[in-house]
């Protein structure tokens, strides 16, 4: 660990660390437990992907989420066999695969972000609405902050799906776990 010239500073940084770790450890697992059964957490932030997306390629969906082509393309084929995803050809290139949800998809995705929802109700809905209110400032000031730093993200990521405008306190993107927070619909290319 590097140590920060600030002792005061230092030890705030620890405890911030493992109270956002335990924080967030604890309210993926609440929420993870309320997915449809057979639905893992990975298998979730596929569907969330696409449903922001509208539809998308599987090496899209690689990048958003950061993982091989060929872990996406073994959660996309087990998508698929269970009704919630399907693969359409591009009508102008024949190469180009695109997924979208299917119906049944779109009702499992809408059906698990009420219930993680509830579940975010459940906790952060104990606390004052001023305590929400500051929370969501830093965090939107944090998730700022940190867009500044990636390369080449000048602004270009503002108003878009997934942005500090985009979501409220307890939207899935906020509650983490869809990793396709950023990134610009296929629609607006």
């Amino acid at each position: 660990m590097t140590e920060v010239s600030n002792p005061k500073l230092s030890a705030c940084l620890d405890r911030l660390e493992q109270v956002v770790n335990h924080v967030s450890r604890r309210l993926h697992s609440k929420m993870d437990q309320q997915l449809v059964e057979g639905l893992t957490a990975s298998q979730f932030g596929v569907l969330m992907c696409i449903l922001r997306r509208e539809r998308v390629s599987v090496s899209e969906v690689a990048g958003n989420l950061g993982v091989s082509l060929s872990a996406i393309t073994a959660l996309v084929d087990r998508l698929c066999r269970a009704g919630y995803v399907q693969r359409r050809r591009d009508e102008n290139d024949r190469r180009v695969v695109w997924l979208e949800l299917t119906p049944r998809g779109r009702e499992v995705v809408h059906s698990c972000l009420n219930t993680r929802r509830r579940v975010m109700e459940k906790y952060l809905g104990q606390l004052p609405e001023e305590d929400l209110e500051q929370l969501l400032r830093i965090y939107e000031k944090l998730l700022s902050i940190l867009e500044r730093d990636e390369p080449g993200a000048a602004g270009e990521r503002r108003g878009q799906p997934g942005s500090v405008e985009q979501q409220g306190p307890a939207g899935a993107g906020a509650s983490g776990g869809d990793g396709c927070a950023l990134g610009k619909r296929q629609s607006d290319s």
